[in-house]
């Protein structure tokens, strides 16, 4: 059962520097053939400043940047193991280009808890995580449910 005490709980922020070659790796990766993504001079055409960011890269943010969150999960009593992706929600304030540097908080924003009459259920648990970037300019806000297994007894 979750422990909506853990609502509002934040943990310590994380650094990530917005690279290029991941911008481009990953329009590749997803056969997105968009110029933008891969050539300055095509983005800068399309009135962006430089190659923008992917618009769903934020979810790699947690691998690259935030690698202790599967740790801070844990101490607040979820069950990493059992986690399901639920839902990933991205809202962009400013652009993000190659070269930001990026500190994210991340907070939890919900949580409650749903059971079957077999005693199985599941926990759903809303993660959002508010970026800076270097010049202290928040530039997103990125929301992430998860959903934590429960087996029945």
């Amino acid at each position: 059962m979750f422990d909506t005490s853990k609502v509002g709980q934040s943990f310590p922020p994380f650094h990530i520097e917005v690279e290029r070659c991941k911008i481009q790796e990953l329009a590749l990766a997803i056969g997105d053939e968009n110029p933008i993504y891969t050539s300055r001079e095509a983005a800068q055409a399309a009135g962006y400043r430089d190659i923008p960011l992917f618009p769903t890269a934020p979810t790699i943010f947690n691998f690259w940047g935030n690698t202790q969150l599967n740790e801070q999960l844990r101490s607040t009593g979820l069950e990493i193991e059992r986690i399901l992706h639920g839902e990933e929600e991205y809202e962009y304030l400013a652009p993000i280009y190659p070269g930001d540097k990026l500190t994210g908080t991340t907070t939890i924003a919900s949580g409650k808890s749903r059971r079957g009459k077999d005693g199985s259920g599941m926990d759903i648990v809303t993660l959002e995580t508010r970026y800076s970037n270097q010049d202290q300019q928040e530039v997103l806000v990125a929301r992430t449910m998860v959903i934590v297994r429960i087996q029945a007894s």
